[in-house]
């Protein structure tokens, strides 16, 4: 399947899963859905289908959706039961709040099903690990082949690439045993989970004068770190506890790294500072691209990732977002009164143009990121 298809799929689940949170609390209150919609309303839907009292759009800006409540902008005389404008404080904090947490559910389910089929993480490691392989070398000779792990030289464990290239040099012109690792294994945004690894014994004799840039093996190493799992099976109850338990503890965290690093954020703008690690959709791409060759786990568990950081954003008291509704009703709490409708709106429209003007920026430093511009200069020249 193509990336873009791919990236397409993945942004779809996550805004329709929060929209669908707030259609769900809408209905089950009783609160009148005019429009359930995906994408952003600034030009005509792309496709548009009445089904009872609710419009389903499709519209051409993607990024994003919305869900349309009777009266949910100003207050309403006719039907004014099923407005939301009319309901407490309580009811209209829970229809904000279901899209929010149906992110983190969507997440967390996303884990549990990813432990129950790739296993339970026990421990992480870090490998040394071959990542190319030069033709004719000693390591090609010896057999020695791309993803391998070694684990020892001459049965002493070795604790990273630094200490194995040492060894290696000190054993050029003699024979060494080395312990290889070798399996299946699924890529994860934490390490690589091993399955099915078995232990192999290469015998291999490094170079006493080996070629300028290949060193004694010629090989490419790199330290990657690898997850010990815990075989599961959905068929198994104790498994599927045990991924449940592992599902929330990774939600848990994620969502803990997602509030540090827009506390970090927050941090860097404050000090003038142009924010780090911040990617906009042409970031996401790229990253779903990459995630996307280890297949369907992979992409799972990135979209679970991606739901815990829609949900963390989604509750700050950003206008226009979750979080902002949430402010005016707070706001409302202290006041004993609403804001005027007429300036909540204003006020919300504001925000969703900073950031609508925000994402293009942080676009922006995706393309020069990307080297994008200075590639499309040198086809010019």
């Amino acid at each position: 399947m193509p990336s873009w298809l791919i990236f397409l799929l993945v942004l779809s689940v996550l805004v329709l899963i929060h929209e669908l949170g707030h259609f769900i609390a809408s209905r089950l209150l009783g609160i009148k859905v005019e429009e359930f919609a995906f994408g952003l309303p600034f030009t005509k839907p792309l496709l548009s289908l009445r089904r009872g009292e609710t419009q389903y759009s499709v519209y051409p800006l993607l990024f994003g959706g919305f869900v349309r409540l009777y009266g949910e902008e100003s207050e309403i005389e006719v039907d004014k039961s099923r407005s939301f404008w009319s309901r407490g404080r309580k009811q209209r904090m829970a229809v904000i709040v279901a899209g929010v947490v149906m992110n983190i559910a969507l997440a967390l389910v996303s884990f549990v099903v990813l432990y129950s089929v790739v296993g339970v993480p026990l421990s992480k490691t870090d490998k040394v690990t071959v990542i190319a392989v030069e033709d004719q070398s000693p390591a090609d000779v010896a057999g020695l082949a791309v993803n391998d792990r070694v684990i020892a030289v001459e049965d002493k464990a070795v604790a990273d690439g630094a200490e194995f290239s040492r060894l290696m040099r000190s054993w050029a012109g003699i024979k060494v045993n080395l312990t290889v690792e070798r399996g299946l294994g699924t890529p994860l945004l934490e390490g690589i989970a091993e399955r099915g690894t078995k232990r192999e014994t290469i015998v291999v004799t490094p170079r006493l004068n080996p070629p300028e840039g290949q060193g004694p093996l010629g090989v490419r190493i790199a330290d990657f770190p690898y997850l010990q799992m815990r075989e599961c099976s959905l068929v198994n109850g104790q498994c599927v506890v045990a991924a449940a338990r592992q599902g929330v503890i990774t939600t848990a965290n994620w969502v803990g790294r997602v509030v540090e690093g827009l506390r970090s954020i927050g941090q860097n703008l404050l000090a003038g500072k142009a924010p780090e690690g911040v990617a906009g959709p042409i970031g996401i791409y790229q990253l779903t691209d990459v995630v996307s060759q280890g297949g369907f786990l992979p992409i799972l568990e990135l979209t679970a990732v991606l739901s815990v950081n829609l949900a963390v954003f989604n509750v700050l008291p950003i206008p226009a977002l979750d979080g902002g509704r949430l402010l005016f009703i707070w706001l409302e709490f202290f006041r004993r009164k609403r804001l005027p409708a007429e300036l909540e709106q204003k006020i919300n429209s504001w925000g969703m143009i900073a950031l609508i003007g925000l994402l293009a920026l942080i676009s922006l430093q995706d393309v020069f990121r990307l080297g994008w511009i200075s590639q499309l200069l040198d086809i010019i020249r």
